[in-house]
């Protein structure tokens, strides 16, 4: 992997129903519907093994659209699929947007979080008194 690539991930793609699927991930835009989706989900998500069947079971209206989302496709293309590319398709948006977050998002938010309370010591400040 190239330092381009690491800075700017690159789009994973694949076969589904006869098309090429790009699967990149989230933008900021996405985000608020995508988590709204998987939040009654997210133990499981979580899990060091995801039961894909049991999450599609318990969660599937929420699980397709936030497929839906995530691949910018309506949701009645999703709903089309067979299940086993629609798990495929679940299970790399995840894979995708889970090694985004934990590489990107969360040192970022670490970092800025770092920086405020920084900040806020050295004005005095602390975050019971702001």
């Amino acid at each position: 992997m190239t330092d381009l690539e690491k800075l700017i991930p690159q789009d994973t793609l694949l076969e589904i129903a006869g098309e090429g699927v790009a699967i990149s991930p989230l933008k900021v835009g996405q985000l608020p519907a995508f988590l709204r989706c998987i939040s009654p989900m997210i133990g499981q998500l979580n899990a060091p093994q995801i039961d894909w069947l049991t999450l599609l079971g318990e969660h599937g209206d929420d699980l397709l659209s936030a497929i839906a989302i995530a691949v910018k496709k309506p949701r009645e293309w999703v709903d089309g699929l067979a299940a086993d590319e629609a798990l495929l398709l679940a299970a790399k948006v995840m894979e995708v947007n889970a090694d985004f977050f934990t590489r990107t998002v969360i040192p970022k938010l670490d970092a800025l979080f770092n920086q405020s309370q920084g900040i806020m010591a050295s004005s005095g400040l602390t975050s019971s008194s702001a």
